[in-house]
């Protein structure tokens, strides 16, 4: 094994010296472990996918089943221009492959403005960006099915399911030019959302995350499992004494509001505080 390895890979016979049991256990794939080094070096940040990488008696399940392995040889055998760092736990991206695209989901809520008679969408992250889509307003919110549920409102969309994937309307410049609304969570974690949203965003504004629509529903309320309890200073006044009340337990222990739980009638009455 080690012969084999140090004719194509002489950089690895340190590694060997460290790790041979390990090099023994895979010894009946090894040289097809090696011939994956070799290809990635020939080919740096190739931007393939996976399924596209030509490799003699190499399918995409034999890559996949000993990512950790390649990443540890990788690592080692790749210059660091070739490297990717920052994507600690991403393989695709560590080593220059393309990825399964990030989606955006979004509902347009005003028919006239529908693509081709398409209302309810999802597209890669990058094509959303370039849409600039001639509406007014745009609600984002993280539950699935109050993006589908969400009622009609003229000159608007929705965007929906995106939880902690904020990240993927970073590029979205158009948003920039839009009145934009955050309905979450009331909770710790909630706000926490709506603050962050607030780097990308800094004039969104919160929909239905107020005390008197909490403090309305106080029978519908349950307990928080993992409460947030760090600053957020891009709240307003309002969020920030709500989200410390909520941190600091004084309305009850880790109360939580579920957007989802929330009576359709109070959202359409919400909205019709927005209108223009």
């Amino acid at each position: 094994l080690a012969a084999v390895t140090l004719e194509k890979l002489p950089e690895l016979g340190g590694w060997l010296a460290r790790r041979p049991l390990i090099a023994l256990e895979n010894a009946a794939d090894w040289e097809r472990v090696i011939e994956v080094l070799v290809w990635f070096r020939g080919h740096p940040r190739s931007g393939l996918y996976l399924r596209q990488l030509d490799i003699a008696d190499v399918d995409t399940k034999f890559i996949e089943g000993r990512k950790p392995l390649l990443a540890e040889l990788l690592d080692i055998v790749l210059t660091p221009e070739a490297l990717d760092r920052r994507a600690v736990r991403n393989f695709e991206a560590r080593y220059g492959l393309a990825s399964k695209p990030v989606q955006v989901r979004f509902r347009i809520l005003d028919e006239r403005l529908a693509i081709q008679g398409l209302t309810d969408l999802a597209v890669p992250a990058r094509e959303f960006a370039g849409l600039d889509l001639p509406v007014e307003r745009v609600f984002i919110t993280e539950n699935e099915i109050n993006g589908l549920a969400f009622p009609d409102v003229p000159g608007s969309l929705v965007i929906f399911g995106l939880g902690y994937g904020l990240e993927r309307l970073s590029e979205v410049r158009w948003l920039h030019r839009r009145a934009l609304h955050y309905w979450g969570d009331i909770d710790t974690y909630g706000f926490h959302i709506l603050d962050r949203l607030r780097v990308l965003f800094p004039d969104v504004q919160s929909l239905l995350m107020d005390r008197d629509t909490l403090l309305e529903h106080a029978p519908l309320w349950v307990r928080e499992s993992n409460a947030y309890d760090g600053e957020l200073p891009r709240l307003n006044s309002a969020e920030r004494a709500l989200y410390d009340d909520l941190r600091h337990n004084r309305l009850g222990e880790r109360v939580r509001l579920e957007q989802e739980r929330i009576p359709y009638g109070w959202l359409e009455r919400a909205l019709g505080l927005c209108a223009p």
